[in-house]
């Protein structure tokens, strides 16, 4: 009697050992683990028409990550389950720019994988007139105003906005804000636009301005790029 217990209760044991066994096994199936796709530096002209990537932008970072590596390398890096997009653009100020559909499964894998390259070279933001912003570190500066002017798109924006994020290498302790709004036919439809920048510079600068326009400010799904200037720069001094 106690050998049948024995073997019974040895029976047991070895279906709850398979029953653990075989619930490991899908439990380790079904594990998110987070995964890397990379797309590499001398890879991005070919696959998304963008020499030097500048801008990345992931809609949803709760399911993938975005960042531009310090080689160039466009790196998303999934985080939840879901389906979602990345946006990556050029830092040439022609504003060429790709989305990379994609999913991400139970498992954490990224696949799915959608290249959609959008040419901007119809959309040249430029500095319309040359603009040196100069002064000395610790005094204001004469307010001075920047002229923007787009085709191919228009601006969205309203008098007063605040707008000193746009200009990515402004010299500390300045900011900017939209001074006039240029419309000739339609009023909605702006394509030139006044930026004026005030204030007292806390460090020196003579670069040429750097300027990006969001892309829910020039009537784009991405953001837009606009044309280094040669003759529109700073000129902080100590």
């Amino acid at each position: 009697m106690n050998k049948r217990r024995t073997m019974l209760l040895g029976g047991i044991l070895a279906l709850l050992s398979i029953f653990a066994v075989a619930c490991g096994q899908e439990e380790s199936k079904s594990k998110f683990e987070s995964t890397e796709y990379r797309i590499f530096a001398n890879e991005t002209k070919d696959k998304l028409n963008i020499e030097e990537p500048h801008y990345i932008h992931s809609l949803d970072t709760s399911i993938v990550t975005a960042q531009i590596g310090e080689s160039g390398d466009i790196i998303i890096t999934s985080i939840g389950q879901g389906n979602t997009a990345v946006y990556v653009g050029d830092s040439v100020g022609l504003s060429n720019s790709a989305r990379i559909q994609l999913s991400v499964g139970t498992s954490g894998k990224i696949d799915d994988i959608r290249i959609n390259e959008f040419d901007g070279r119809r959309v040249v933001p430029t500095v319309k007139q040359a603009v040196i912003i100069s002064g000395t570190v610790g005094s204001p500066i004469s307010p001075r105003e920047i002229n923007l002017q787009m085709n191919g798109t228009h601006f969205i924006v309203t008098y007063d906005m605040e707008v000193t994020s746009w200009i990515k290498n402004m010299s500390i302790g300045l900011s900017a804000k939209i001074s006039d709004i240029i419309v000739v036919d339609n009023p909605d439809h702006p394509h030139e636009l006044y930026i004026e920048v005030s204030g007292t510079p806390l460090s020196a600068s003579s670069e040429v301005f750097d300027i990006t326009i969001p892309g829910e400010n020039a009537g784009r799904g991405w953001d837009v790029y606009v044309i280094h200037r040669d003759n529109a720069k700073f000129d902080i001094i100590q």
